[in-house]
Order: structure tokens, then sequence, then C-alpha cells
């Protein structure tokens, strides 16, 4: 017995058994069409995602979130793994996956983001097969295509980081429950249970997940309250959860270590309607799509109310748990963090829309991707991947990286140095752009070298380099600097500490200076 218990009566036709009868009375040839999609439903959502990740891949430069996949990535395995005990501990599975893609495909914006294209797919493909198990196929279908062309999943999955990963993960471990349930075996919880270490080593955020999970248990538990079996497989479901946390608690908590510095940005979240009028908008990464998914997703109840219940339970429970856990100490509660959320509610409208006929589902789902049309090319611009809160607080600002690179590699000289700006906007890893984009424009022998770093970030194990104690010995006779600084500036000092500024004041006279979005390049020669 299934946790939903079946969404058509025995007797009743499927939705492909529909098509063939219509067809057999010579209906239309769609239909023969939407009978062959349905025996490879997962394929199309799939295949759609993939495409839309794919469009315009490169168009978005890299920012300081994907410029720290990059820095952690490309260091040696033991290397990143001493960094965890410093930053970023809760995203360790990612950047070992990263480290080894680099290996293999390298680390251009393509190569980098195409690990996070491939992962969002095989996340449609996933809510897809949710779809198909809690109704049918026409059911999942629509819930497959609906989420890809939510514009948040195109927009991480076009991001260098690993939340189209927590997406596959979280859809996975759910598909692998259903599972479970519906055929238990050891094996199967097993699966479950590994599902679940690999949500928490990608981001320990998502492990809410569970909370999910257990009300999906419940609600398979009161249908079967009086099942014998049913004990046994509580058992198996308990043991997993438990196995699985325990497996995570080394990384949860290194990670709580972390939280202070890492998430004082975030603040404790109200019960206003500000705050979760945000949180919706910033989940879909569009106003329109996310009302019209959400007032869709209430007819689901209508529709069947058990799967229905099992796609709420995912897409609200993981939700208030963290915002629970948000009221203490520390605050976690981010719609980016609970990307997976948005794989339930189109599962939601899958469900809704699944007992129309075939032709208005396809003109559903049109009618969501017009809605949310706008937003796909907005969220495709050079410098939007720094509007972490889109749409709002939506700006023109950005840091042109490979422009300010493109300026540099232009009239580079062998011997030339280079310094960019300290505390406090070191946050903004002006260093970090501007050498990526330098190493993949140059030879390494013409790269400037960063005259004020005493030890690079990777050998200090941490995410910033050690700067030099004695600006003025390390800055030595070098015949020329280059300054990249930030925003619209004539003064190239204006962020550098203080005593690399005195070192170079005195015996360089700026000889150049070209703007670019958020920078400013300098080229200082000695006197």
């Amino acid at each position: 017995m299934t946790v939903t218990g079946g969404v058509r009566e025995r007797g009743e036709p499927s939705p492909a058994d529909g098509v063939t009868a219509n067809r057999a009375g010579g209906a239309f040839p769609f239909d023969d069409l939407a009978e062959r999609a349905m025996r490879v439903a997962w394929l199309w959502p799939a295949l759609v995602t993939f495409l839309f990740g794919c469009y315009e891949l490169t168009r978005s430069e890299l920012w300081r979130d994907e410029l720290s996949s990059w820095s952690f990535a490309t260091r040696p395995v033991s290397q990143l793994i001493n960094i965890v005990h410093h930053t970023d501990a809760t995203q360790l599975g990612y950047y070992l996956l990263l480290h080894w893609w680099i290996v293999v495909f390298g680390d251009s914006v393509v190569a980098m983001r195409l690990l996070s294209v491939l992962a969002m797919a095989g996340a449609a493909a996933c809510v897809t097969l949710v779809g198909r198990r809690l109704a049918d196929a026409r059911a999942g279908l629509a819930a497959g295509l609906i989420f890809a062309l939510v514009p948040s999943v195109s927009r991480f999955a076009q991001e260098a980081r690993f939340y189209a990963l927590q997406v596959l993960v979280a859809m996975l471990a759910t598909l692998l429950l259903l599972r479970a349930i519906d055929r238990p075996s050891p094996r199967r919880w097993v699966a479950y249970g590994v599902s679940l270490v690999l949500v928490g080593y990608i981001d320990l955020v998502a492990l809410c997940l569970i909370t999910g999970h257990i009300a999906v248990v419940a609600l398979w538990r009161w249908r079967e309250r009086d099942s014998t079996a049913s004990r046994g497989q509580l058992i198996w479901f308990a043991a997993a959860v438990v196995a699985s946390c325990a497996a995570c608690l080394p990384i949860a908590l290194v990670g709580l270590g972390q939280a202070g510095t890492q998430l004082e940005w975030l603040f404790r979240p109200g019960l206003s309607l500000n705050t979760f009028g945000f949180f919706g908008r910033n989940l879909f990464y569009s106003t329109a799509a996310a009302a019209a998914l959400i007032i869709v997703a209430v007819f689901a109840w209508a529709v069947a109310w058990r799967p229905a219940a099992v796609a709420t339970s995912i897409a609200l429970a993981p939700v208030a748990t963290v915002w629970l856990i948000s009221q203490g100490p520390h605050s976690y509660f981010f719609p980016r963090y609970l990307l997976f959320t948005v794989a339930a509610w189109s599962l939601l409208a899958g469900l809704a829309l699944s007992r129309l006929d075939v032709r208005l589902v396809a003109a559903a789902v049109l009618v969501f991707y017009v809605l949310g049309a706008g937003d796909q090319g907005v969220i495709r611009e050079p410098g939007a991947h720094t509007w972490a809160e889109y749409p709002d607080n939506q700006t023109t600002y950005y840091w042109d990286f490979a422009g300010a690179a493109r300026a540099i590699a232009k009239r580079v000289h062998p011997g030339d140095g280079i310094a960019y700006p300290g505390s406090p906007i070191r946050w903004e890893m002006i260093d970090y752009g501007v050498r990526y984009y330098l190493e993949h424009d140059l030879p390494a022998g013409r790269i400037p070298r960063e005259v004020f770093v005493a030890r690079t970030a990777a050998a200090a194990g941490t995410l910033y380099s050690v700067d030099c104690a004695d600006p003025a010995v390390c800055l030595a006779h070098t015949p020329r600097m280059w300054i990249v600084n930030d925003g619209y500036l004539k003064d190239p000092y204006h962020y550098l500490p203080a005593g690399e500024a005195a070192a170079m004041s005195a015996s360089y006279r700026v000889t150049l200076i070209r703007h670019m979005p958020g920078l400013t390049v300098f080229l200082l020669v000695r006197t």
C-alpha cells in the first residue's frame, strides 16, 4: 500500500488509456505524441532544464560565492579538507565533487557551471518520477515541466555552487523514501539513509528535509495503523534517519562553530507578511510565477488530498523547521538554502493539473512560462548573480572582473606587480575575481605578482591571503604596479591598507586610469 493510497479508483482508466481511446476515436494527432511522451516522462523536464541552464550560461560573470567555490575546489584535497576547519565546512561534499570535476573538465566558467546544470536537470527528472509515484505520469510530467520553467531553477542551474546539487539529492532522497514505503526492503531503506547523508554533506541546512519526510511517514502510518508490517517499516525509517544524522554530526559540529561569522548577515526572521512575502518572491525569483504556482498548488488538495499532503509536507515543514531554528543564536532562514522546496510546489501544481485534458495541461505550462519569461531574461544579465535578494533590491551595480582583467592584459609587462583592497571590503573578493580572469587571459609568466601577499590563501589554509608585514620591503624595486580598486575612484589608494599606500605613494605616479562597472584599474609607474 502506497503512502498516497492511490489517486485513481480501481478500474478508472489511466491518462495514457484515455489518450489511446481518444486516438482510436480519431480525435487528435497530438494525443499520440502525448502518449509517447508519457513513456519517458522524466526525460522531457530534464531536457528542458538542461537547455534553459545552458542558455547564456556565461553571460553573468562569476561572483564572490562562485569564486569561493573555485578557490576551494582548485586546492589539493588535503588542503581542501583542512580549510573546512575554518570556513564552509557544511558544503564539504560539494567542494570535493567540484574538485574532481575540475580535474577532469577544467575550471572554465562553462565547465564549473555545467556541473550545476546537469545536477538541476537530474533534479527535474527526480521531480517527474516523484510526481508519477504520487499520482500518475501526467502529474509527474506537468510537475517536472513547471519545475524546469521556474526562474530560480534556471538561476541556480547556472551557479557554480551547491544549490543545484542540493535540490538533486533532496528529491532523490524523497523518491527513495517513497520507493521504500511502497515496496519495503532493507536495501531500499539503506539507500534512503545514504541519500540523507549526501544531503547533509552537500548542504547541512537542507537536512531539515527530514521533517517533511517525518510528516510523510506519519501520514502513511496513520493510513496503515492497523498493519503489523508498518511497525517494522517505521523502525527502518527511524534507523535510517538516526544513522544519517549521526554520520552528519561531525560536519554539523564544525559548521555550528563557523555560523557566527559566515551567517552574520542574516537576521532573525519574524512572522510578518513582509518576511514571508520576500521569502516566496526570492524562492522562485519571480513574483508572478510565485503567485501563480502557489494559487494553482492549492487546487491539488481538491484533486487528490493524500498526494497533496505529501507534497505540502515537503514544501512547508522544512521552512517551518528552519524558521524555528533561526530564532536561536544564528539565523539560517534564507530562500536559496531551501531551494529544494520549489520542487515540492511544482509537485503540487502537477497534481492540480493532472485531471485536465493534456492540451489544457500544455496550455497551463505555457502560461506559466510566459509569467516567468521576463525574469528569465533579467537573471541572465552580466551582474545578475550578485542580486542575492532578486526580485527585491535589484540594481545595475556589479564588479566587472573580466573587464578589469582585459584592461590589464592589454598593457601588462614582465615584472609588473598588482595590489587589491584590504579590509573592510575584502569580502568582495576583487582579488579572486581579477586573478581568475587573468589566469584565463594570460600565460602564467605574464600574470602580475601580488607583491603584498606573504602567504597565499591556499598555503595559509584560509579563504584570504596573509598580508606582508613590511610593505616597503615586499614592494622592493617593482617597476610598475597595477591597483584594482572598488567603485568609481580617482585615488588609487582609497581602500588600500595604510602601509601599502605609504610605500607606493612616495615613489610612484599614476599613468593610467580605466573605469568599468564596479571597479577602477590604475597603473602606477615608479618615478
